[in-house]
């Protein structure tokens, strides 16, 4: 009777340690977000990340034009990495840098990064 308690007993440390062990692993995830700007008029896109603990953001500008027309447009690619788990809000304003005036425009993006590292945005 004593060596089935025992081997009970066992049984159930060995599940206890397994389960222990067992995590979900981050995986570092990257999404993108793309937004059309025209900077040979001086607007630019500039952003803000409320924790930069949670995600990093990349910038990629690519002209869309032909030899430097101005008024062509631009698209901005910017690629977001997970760095932990959270949520991060993301603050862009369109605008030119030497004006004192209101952004002409604003988008603002949700960015929760899941356990496991993947990114899901929200507008």
């Amino acid at each position: 009777m004593c060596s089935r308690k025992f081997k009970f007993l066992i049984i159930i440390c060995a599940f206890a340690l397994f389960a222990s062990c067992v995590s979900t692993s981050f995986a570092s995830d990257e999404k993108t977000i793309q937004l059309k700007g025209n900077p040979t008029t001086g607007y630019n896109w500039f952003y803000q990340i409320s924790d930069e603990s949670v995600i990093a953001v990349e910038e990629y500008v690519k002209y869309l034009g032909d030899d430097m027309v101005v008024g062509a447009p631009s698209m901005f690619t910017y690629t977001i990495t997970s760095l932990k788990p959270g949520q991060a809000t993301l603050h862009f304003e369109y605008k030119r840098p030497w004006e004192t005036v209101e952004p002409a425009e604003t988008k603002e993006y949700i960015i929760t990064v899941a356990e496991n590292g993947k990114i899901k945005i929200e507008e």
